[in-house]
């Protein structure tokens, strides 16, 4: 598959100047409301705890008395089997994130009580743990209306030929944290915190000159930059926000940011996309693809044009998770839905078939719904 048209650069048709704060909700706006303020314009808001008032996780995992989490429920609802979990170690670095590695849920949520009990910050925080996945029937909250639109995980659910999403839930003790990024392929996210206290540190886009340093690597902790290696760092605008329990944060496509936990903390998070940010997503993966595509140019004299793209495209999916394949088979699925729910058919428990065919040497995708 070749290379779609240039695009434009990344965020350039938004305009982050006058931004100055982060918008904060009391009642949750509805749909229109969350499109034209936030996700067209790609800017975030913080909306307050109506929107999961009803949730089980709200409701079940939190001590009336303490706010804190309600370990003894957490154990008898989630541990009646072993459950492995992925988990970091936040005082170890690895590259540009935290040393990963499975453990126990039991043991996690004992070791996590110990920690509690005696009010000492913790090291080992459970990040991107794929809840809905691992307990399909749990019903521990619903998606909010505004957010349903989530062409993300409705393709990657709908697969038949992995078993995967972008819906996870985090638990972390005081002092854990989640080092400086922006979000996988430069989707949405939407964070809703059960208990404890988030700090969130928020840049804007067209920034990232000041977050490299001459080797382009990243900062990794925005509260220990070195200023010889980043010496303008401190010019980058950002925002500053506490998030209280049951509210939830819409962080928008190619916000950095830094997250820490205050005090015991649960959280809900999404990553996801739709038509207001696949522009971005695109512009994201052309950039991703122009770097691939520079680190092999030794090579490209020595294959022919498809085995330059082929070669290009596996090096690129390795590197970002996607390709043009895939946000390509992301938009069908999307378009086919869309079609049968216009004709008035039922989609809501298809399955996404996936093939493929080989044509001039090139493997291709065949992908579309299947009842």
């Amino acid at each position: 598959m070749s290379s779609p048209p240039t695009a434009t650069c990344l965020h350039a048709t938004r305009d982050y100047s006058s931004c100055n704060g982060i918008d904060t909700l009391d009642t949750p706006p509805t749909y229109t409301e969350f499109l034209e303020k936030y996700l067209e314009p790609n800017l975030p808001v913080l909306i307050g705890p109506t929107l999961t008032s009803k949730w089980r996780a709200r409701q079940q995992w939190v001590r009336s008395d303490t706010g804190k989490p309600d370990f003894d429920r957490l154990r008898e609802q989630l541990c009646t089997e072993s459950v492995q979990v992925p988990v970091a170690d936040c005082q170890c670095k690895d590259f540009t994130d935290q040393k990963r590695s499975t453990m126990d849920l039991k043991e996690f949520l004992d070791e996590w009580e110990t920690h509690s009990r005696t009010n000492s910050p913790s090291r080992t925080y459970l990040k991107d743990f794929h809840f809905v996945k691992t307990f399909p029937a749990y019903g521990a909250y619903e998606t909010p209306d505004i957010f349903c639109d989530d062409w993300m995980n409705e393709f990657w659910t709908r697969r038949s030929d992995m078993d995967d999403d972008y819906r996870f839930v985090y638990c972390g003790g005081d002092g854990t944290f989640t080092p400086f990024h922006a979000d996988v392929y430069r989707s949405y996210s939407w964070s809703a915190n059960i208990c404890g206290l988030k700090k969130w540190t928020l840049f804007p886009p067209n920034q990232e000159h000041l977050f490299q340093d001459q080797l382009h690597n990243t900062v990794y902790d925005i509260e220990n930059v070195d200023p010889i290696l980043f010496p303008n760092f401190h010019k980058a605008k950002r925002f500053t926000i506490f998030q209280q329990p049951g509210h939830t944060l819409f962080v928008p496509s190619g916000w950095w940011h830094q997250v820490h936990n205050i005090g015991d903390t649960i959280s809900i998070n999404h990553n996801w996309c739709n038509g207001s940010n696949l522009d971005l997503l695109l512009d994201s993966m052309t950039s991703d693809l122009k770097e691939v595509e520079r680190e092999i140019d030794h090579l490209k004299e020595m294959m022919d044009s498809h085995e330059w793209i082929e070669t290009c495209q596996k090096l690129l999916l390795l590197n970002s998770g996607w390709d043009w394949s895939t946000l390509w088979n992301m938009c069908i699925i999307v378009r086919d839905r869309v079609k049968k729910q216009l004709s008035g058919e039922d989609v809501s428990k298809a399955k996404t078939s996936v093939g493929t065919f080989v044509q001039d040497g090139v493997e291709h995708i065949v992908i579309g719904l299947k009842e």
